[in-house]
């Protein structure tokens, strides 16, 4: 027998057990059994019932512990890792040549697996057919490296060489060329082009990049016009100008324009954009030839002409 207790009545009441439509034939039911409690315990068997069933039974709100039914046993999971033995590989399963011409992510999981077997078990054999497989390792190696060498100078197009010279002469002359085309072009395009600053009171990082461009002035004889967008907002939105300080380039007759830098740019980082962008909206260059210096066009960094030429 199980007592409920009827708080709102205040006073307590025995329930049997026995919900009313599992009541014996001809049995009348009392009121308590027609009571909603009791109507509520019988739902509440069912559902147990039903529980059984479908292995809902835990995740009901209505019962779970208060029926006092016991939760099943969980069964451990094995790992089948643990009952399986690895089998692992022989250096004799393998001849010379098939692992001289085994694919590279083969060769290098196959190498792997004899350094971890030699490792685990570090027996005079096991070390040496490690040692054997990382002798063959090496040896691709080298061949791959003497037919690179040996195709770049059979196929002297293909190499960046001409472009990027290792050699400290050969480096210092293309710093030559490039700064020689920068120092050009900009020369050529002061009456076309046109700098533009956007600064504002009280700007430390403005007075800085003021010095800067004082002495672009002086070296390239460029008009640079000072906005400040606190005086003139108009313009600091037709240019969507929101920071401080702020170089653009503009073109004198079609109005285009480009931004260049945001922040303190160092005189060298800004000829470099100047050229980069002056070329660029005289339609000498695309994005794609972004970095590309005019000594360079047509040769391994010129990134056009390498797709026409292979584009067939």
């Amino acid at each position: 027998m199980l007592t409920v207790l009827y708080t709102s009545f205040g006073w307590a009441q025995q329930a049997s057990r026995v919900p009313p439509d599992v009541m014996s034939p001809g049995t009348v039911a009392s009121p308590r059994q027609n009571s909603p409690v009791m109507s509520q315990r019988g739902n509440a068997l069912e559902g147990h019932a039903e529980g059984k069933k479908t292995g809902l039974f835990y995740k009901e709100r209505k019962q779970g512990w208060y029926w006092y039914q016991k939760e099943p046993a969980k069964q451990k999971k094995q790992n089948p890792g643990f009952l399986t033995r690895r089998k692992l590989p022989h250096l004799s399963d393998y001849t010379i040549k098939e692992l001289w011409n085994m694919y590279p992510d083969d060769f290098q999981a196959l190498l792997n697996i004899f350094m971890k077997k030699a490792v685990q078990k570090p027996t005079e054999k096991n070390i040496l057919d490690y040692l054997t497989m990382q002798d063959i390792a090496r040896r691709k190696s080298v061949a791959y490296a003497s037919v690179m060498s040996y195709v770049e100078q059979k196929h002297p197009e293909l190499s960046n060489k001409t472009v990027y010279p290792i050699t400290a002469p050969g480096q210092a002359a293309v710093v030559k060329m490039r700064t020689r085309e920068q120092d050009q072009a900009i020369l050529s395009a002061r009456n076309q082009f046109a700098l533009v600053m956007f600064t504002r009171q009280g700007c430390d990082f403005c007075r800085s990049q003021k010095s800067i461009l004082a002495y672009f002035v002086n070296k390239y004889g460029w008009p640079v016009r000072m906005i400040d967008i606190e005086k003139h907002p108009n313009m600091a939105a037709r240019f969507n100008i929101t920071m401080t300080p702020t170089i653009i380039l503009v073109e004198r007759k079609s109005g285009k324009y480009m931004p260049i830098s945001v922040g303190v740019i160092s005189m060298s980082e800004l000829s470099l954009k100047l050229y980069r962008t002056i070329r660029y909206l005289r339609g000498e260059i695309t994005p794609q030839q972004w970095f590309m210096h005019d000594y360079e066009r047509g040769k391994t960094n010129d990134s056009l002409t390498f797709t026409k030429n292979y584009a067939r």
